[in-house]
């Protein structure tokens, strides 16, 4: 059904006859069947999105926890537009639904995720011809607070590893800072998946395509692991890393968190951040997290070490090397060495440039000359600053 104009009456002399628009509606059909173009068959947002979290759930493979975090949001878009014709939503709508999240103090992280959700939803809608455009497209969301991760310095790394009574906590701590992992890849990591002859710990489960990812382990986090395996009451193949010391179950989060804290404390670390926070609804969240900042500080310490972008992106299982550069902008060593090949091109001879991150000299790429593995990285002098955070 579409809309001519007005027609022609006293008061319109330049409005459409009857005749006019029926043969303005034959031009539409005879395209419609050249085009091979089929009515649209009227779908509301609820039984269309419903089916897109269904089939994306198979498709992408979703990790539980996604799945946990994507229902929330489908219960928030159903709520706001499930009654709604999938073509009937307009961009006013979207910039209203944005305003609300706002208004019920929903933070901006959460504001751009339920966008970029519907946005996906719409835009494999338009893509099936069900909708001529996608109303998310020019939005505007709400600006992400400054990326302030907390990062241990190396010398209290080194004094927190020293400090645990809990050698499986120690094991995990030392390969959160040397892998960067995440927390459902450690907590699901199997003794079949590392590979300590040839020090490589396979990531087979992530969030993602690009998650799924081998990593070369140092001799410190190998021979620690090695040590943890004849230990553990639970090192068969099919059994987890970090399993539960009389459960075999996967590790859990909030032990290692109070592990951690008591080894801080011991450690003499007086910068220890807020474990609990009230968010704008007044809800309790959790502060500190030590999965998310380890890897974190890993990331950091790691492009500060000298690892170039690509190894970087790649150890991380990052899917854009946006997010990547995030660290390297954190560790202060953006594109050192190519800044010293492009003075040698342009000024000539072999002055070399002091890095600015470790007193004992620069550091080259990963996989060049004088590269350092991980567990050196522990052993350099690499000064972050307070500055940064």
């Amino acid at each position: 059904m579409r809309t001519l104009g007005p027609a022609r009456t006293r008061d319109q002399p330049d409005g459409m006859t009857r005749k006019e628009a029926r043969a303005a509606l034959d031009d539409r059909v005879s395209e419609a069947r050249r085009k091979g173009v089929r009515r649209r068959e009227p779908t509301t947002f609820r039984r269309y999105a419903e089916q897109w979290f269904e089939r994306e759930e198979v498709k992408r493979g979703w990790q539980p926890s996604t799945v946990i975090a994507y229902g929330s949001v489908r219960r928030r878009l159903v709520d706001a537009f499930g009654s709604k014709r999938l073509d009937a939503v307009r961009p006013r709508d979207v910039a209203d639904y944005i305003a609300s999240l706002t208004r019920h103090g929903y933070g901006a992280a959460i504001v751009r995720r339920d966008h970029a959700v519907m946005h996906s939803v719409l835009r494999s809608a338009k893509a099936a011809e069900l909708v001529d455009s996608n109303p998310c497209e020019g939005a505007e969301l709400p600006r992400l607070p400054e990326f302030k991760p907390w990062i241990l310095e190396p010398d209290e790394v080194r004094s927190i590893l020293g400090a645990f009574k809990d050698e499986r906590a120690r094991v995990l701590f030392l390969t959160l800072e040397l892998t960067a992992i995440r927390q459902h890849e450690a907590k699901q990591l199997l003794w079949r998946d590392v590979d300590l002859v040839e020090g490589v710990v396979r990531v087979v489960k992530s969030k993602s395509r690009s998650g799924v990812r081998s990593i070369a382990l140092s001799p410190a986090l190998t021979d620690g692991l090695a040590v943890w395996k004849d230990t553990s009451a639970f090192s068969g193949e099919d059994e987890y890393v970090f399993a539960h010391q009389e459960r075999g179950s996967q590790v859990n989060a909030e032990w290692f968190k109070q592990a951690l804290r008591s080894a801080m404390v011991a450690a003499g670390i007086d910068r220890i951040p807020e474990w609990t926070h009230k968010d704008a609804k007044g809800c309790r969240r959790g502060g500190f997290r030590p999965f998310h900042d380890q890897r974190h500080s890993s990331l950091t310490h790691s492009a500060a070490a000298g690892t170039g972008e690509i190894a970087l992106m790649t150890a991380a299982g990052h899917s854009s090397i946006s997010i990547t550069k995030r660290y390297l902008h954190l560790a202060g060593t953006v594109f050192r060495d190519e800044a010293e090949a492009l003075e040698r091109r342009l000024l000539g001879g072999q002055r070399s440039t002091e890095s600015s991150t470790d007193p004992q000299g620069p550091h080259s790429a990963s996989g060049a000359p004088g590269a350092r593995s991980g567990a050196d990285s522990l052993g350099a002098d690499v000064q972050l600053g307070n500055k940064l955070f």
